[in-house]
């Protein structure tokens, strides 16, 4: 009997064990059906997985060719309408009659600001030509008359009356003055007043910064032309800018003293106390040969003079010096002679004045000292 240990049979080698050998026990509760049922759910289970997966790529398909049908058929009804709708515009401009061509608008001269401005010079050259000849016509017109009405008067002894229709082409009672001023626009008045309006701040501003009285005399002019009254407000606000700026600025050097020696050189005279009033008084007069600073020291070394012509002599300086600062301080002098006080520069009440001094009998006079 053949024996079941391996030992004893040292050169056969032991059988593999059987498949109820390698299964794990079954143990109190586990039954192989319960076994054999846990395999086929999982069997069932995966099945259902993969049926699930190959649903949603068909789905994942199916909805891309949705989209891209859909944007073909877009793209389709987008070149259909844009084609139609060419079609129509084609069809409407092909029964339209044509439209008549649009002329070229004219190039403006003012295109360029060089343009601009040569224009507007030559508009000011023509402006300034037309204000001088028209007052050169009024001026010769009203010379004209009053020349005519002087010899008249003085033939008769009575004054000339001109009747109407005399300076008429031949029709009596129709006035042909007013066609010798050309007609503006009220734009070009505003223009001419502006130019004119500027020109008088032109010659205040001369006459402030040179001390001139060429400049304030043409201003004075303004305000006494009877053709100018819409510039007699702006001739009469320069006017006092420059009395104001003259009376109060001191244009001369404090410590000027005359060159007595350059002035007098044939003279033995080394200072200013050493000149007489004659001497003075041909320093004030003298406009052509003497600088303008020393007729003011002139003037006012002139202020402790005893000689009765002094008083006259300041006030022709008034009068007919050219600078302004002269004509100051020889007003100043004047009223600290006379201890009287007068508006700046009014030379008419000066004037006034002084000649009912002369009229007064010499007991009523005031010393001048």
């Amino acid at each position: 009997m053949a024996s079941s240990n391996p030992k004893e049979n040292p050169g056969k080698a032991p059988a593999a064990p059987s498949k109820a050998a390698q299964q794990p026990p079954i143990g109190p509760e586990q039954t192989h059906d319960d076994i054999a049922a846990g395999k086929s759910a999982g069997r069932d289970l995966v099945g259902a997985s993969l049926g699930n997966l190959r649903r949603a790529n068909v789905a994942s398909q199916l909805f891309g060719i949705s989209i891209l049908v859909t944007l073909g058929t877009a793209a389709a009804l987008i070149y259909w309408t844009g084609a139609a709708i060419d079609k129509a515009v084609a069809q409407a401009l092909a029964q339209r009659p044509p439209a008549a061509p649009v002329p070229a608008a004219p190039v403006s001269s003012l295109s360029s600001s060089a343009d601009f401005q040569q224009q507007m010079a030559a508009l000011q050259t023509q402006l300034d030509t037309w204000r001088r000849e028209q007052l050169l016509a009024h001026k010769e017109l009203r010379e004209s008359i009053e020349r005519v009405s002087t010899t008249a008067a003085a033939s008769a002894g009575q004054p000339l009356l001109i009747p109407a229709g005399t300076l008429d082409a031949g029709t009596p009672g129709s006035s042909r003055i007013a066609e010798m001023v050309p007609q503006i626009t009220p734009t070009q008045k505003e223009f001419i007043q502006l130019k004119e309006r500027n020109r008088l701040t032109a010659y205040a501003d001369e006459a402030i910064a040179t001390g001139l009285r060429k400049p304030l005399e043409t201003i004075v002019e303004y305000l006494r032309d009877s053709g100018s009254e819409h510039l007699h407000d702006a001739a009469q606000a320069e006017y006092l800018r420059v009395i104001r700026t003259i009376w109060f600025l001191q244009r001369e050097n404090p410590s000027y003293r005359l060159p007595v020696g350059e002035i007098f050189k044939n003279s033995a005279i080394t200072s200013e106390a050493d000149l007489t009033t004659e001497q003075l008084h041909s320093l004030l007069a003298d406009h052509a040969k003497q600088p303008w600073e020393a007729r003011v020291r002139a003037a006012i070394l002139l202020k402790n003079s005893t000689d009765p012509q002094t008083d006259a002599r300041l006030i022709a300086a008034m009068h007919a010096d050219p600078s302004l600062d002269v004509a100051k301080h020889a007003q100043i002098c004047f009223e600290q002679r006379t201890q009287r006080r007068f508006r700046s520069f009014d030379l008419p009440a000066i004037d006034a004045w002084w000649e009912q001094q002369h009229q007064k009998p010499a007991t009523e006079k005031k010393p001048a000292d």
